[in-house]
């Protein structure tokens, strides 16, 4: 082999290696979009989604560093050959039989496109063949290095950005922060009179339509009422934000079938004493609990609503 030979496929190497660690970190810095999108499939629950989502981030880490490192090779190039021929599939399914915008590959700061996405994948495996046959480095410390490869892969997805479940367990606390004596005040306002939340079970969110997080929050909401069938007529929202920002925001997070009731931003931060979003569920006119955008989960959606 030639010395060109040799400098190409160690850049093809160590490029798709470096492609796959930026990949996972870009889905880790929008996790909650790229596990809503895994979720928006309805294979799994919520929870189930979510765990998928960090599997997926650590096993692209593991495998780029590992084609860096040149450390267990062989077997780091059929898991990554197989990884994105399952990617590859899934991203024919989504050209097929949906319509979205982005695939999520480079998580939601680089938008791609499901068949740019396909034809990036065709490339990579087509590269990977070319540096099929490389061998292990050798060097004295390989098994430890093979350690500090699955900690630095499994602790960011994983520990740093924890699951909803694990984080409600690490961080208890108090109900998110609400104001009962607002809130009815509100409610007692002339302006909401044709809310009637005094018989039955509704959840209401109080949110900024242009809070990044709120909006992370509508597309759960919405998620979890299309795959549990749930009455998005007790599930509304006291808004507060422009006209246009209000509709994008319904437009974004698929949530025109709910309720929205347009609030003014001092009354919306005094009910929740700024902290957005936050969602009230209530029982009969009284609220019963409330949930900040971690503890919205699907269990306590459903359980409350059906």
């Amino acid at each position: 082999m030639s010395k060109f030979q040799k400098v190409l496929k160690m850049m093809i190497r160590i490029g798709i290696g470096v492609f796959f660690v930026v990949s996972a970190v870009l889905k880790m810095l929008s996790l909650d979009h790229f596990e809503l999108y895994i979720y928006s499939f309805h294979i799994f629950n919520f929870a189930l989604s979510g765990l998928v989502a960090r599997a997926v981030i650590a096993c692209e880490i593991m495998l780029g560093i590992l084609l860096i490192i040149k450390v267990k090779y062989k077997w780091a190039w059929w898991l990554t050959m197989l990884m994105l021929v399952g990617f590859s599939l899934l991203l024919v399914y989504v050209i097929l039989f949906r319509d979205d915008t982005n695939c999520h590959c480079m998580g939601d700061l680089v938008e791609i496109k499901p068949s740019l996405s396909l034809i990036k994948n065709l490339v990579a495996m087509t590269l990977l063949l070319y540096v099929r046959n490389e061998g292990d480095y050798s060097f004295r410390w390989k098994n430890l290095a093979m350690v500090g490869v699955f900690v630095v892969a499994l602790v960011p997805p994983f520990v740093l950005f924890p699951m909803d479940g694990i984080y409600n367990l690490l961080f208890k606390s108090k109900d998110q922060d609400f104001n009962e004596t607002e809130f009815n005040a509100l409610m007692a306002d002339s302006t909401m009179r044709d809310v009637n939340l005094d018989e039955g079970n509704y959840i209401v969110g109080v949110i900024a339509s242009g809070c990044k997080f709120c909006e992370t929050s509508g597309v759960k909401m919405s998620e979890f009422a299309d795959r549990n069938h749930l009455d998005t007529n007790r599930i509304l929202y006291f808004v507060w934000g422009d006209s246009t920002s209000i509709e994008n925001f319904k437009v974004h997070t698929k949530t025109t079938s709910f309720r929205f009731v347009t609030i003014s931003p001092l009354a919306a931060i005094r009910v929740v004493n700024g902290g957005f979003p936050t969602y009230l569920f209530m029982r009969d006119g009284v609220v019963e609990k409330t949930a900040d955008l971690h503890r919205l989960t699907e269990k306590a959606v459903c359980d409350h609503l059906q």
